[in-house]
């Protein structure tokens, strides 16, 4: 299957060649709001990483792989608190009073784990991250992350860490 993307044909095949991947922006680049969906594109060619969004026009944004210091996922835990007063109201509509009580009282907390993607990059005023989700739907994030490691500068020379600066 090809596709004609700004220009220039892309062989997808049955996975893609894993250059590319469908994020949505979370924070980091300029211009970019809260939760819009991108393309971010590994151009091996142009040694680069492109950012564009799927839906609205907005500017492409390119950076320059010697810009990278690193990247990679990072889980988030976020606690989501369920509504005592919805549960309330809900029992009491069901069983009165002691459902009002009980539906109070089973209330609770609810953990979700959301995946990030951050990219740690050399900007002109120190180190700068861009912050994406993965929504989870993307087959080659592994490719696509084993081929952008090929590319980073002194990847061979940095020690290993588990510290990501955002």
């Amino acid at each position: 299957m090809w596709i004609l993307h700004q220009e220039r044909m892309i062989d997808m095949g049955l996975f893609g060649k894993g250059n590319i991947l469908n994020m949505t922006h979370h924070e980091g680049l300029p211009g970019y709001s809260d939760k819009t969906a991108i393309t971010m594109e590994l151009d091996e060619e142009n040694r680069c990483l492109i950012f564009k969004a799927r839906a609205f026009k907005k500017p492409e944004i390119k950076l320059p792989l010697s810009k990278v210091i690193s990247s990679g996922n990072v889980n988030v835990a976020e606690i989501e608190q369920q509504s005592k007063v919805g549960r309330a109201i809900v029992g009491g509509l069901l069983f009165g009073n002691a459902g009002a009580i009980v539906g109070a009282m089973t209330a609770g907390e609810k953990q979700k784990i959301k995946t990030l993607y951050i990219i740690n990059y050399e900007g002109e005023a120190g180190t700068k991250a861009i912050v994406l989700h993965d929504n989870g739907s993307n087959m080659n994030f592994f490719k696509f992350q084993k081929k952008l490691q090929e590319y980073l500068p002194n990847q061979q020379t940095k020690e290993p860490t588990n510290e990501i600066v955002l």
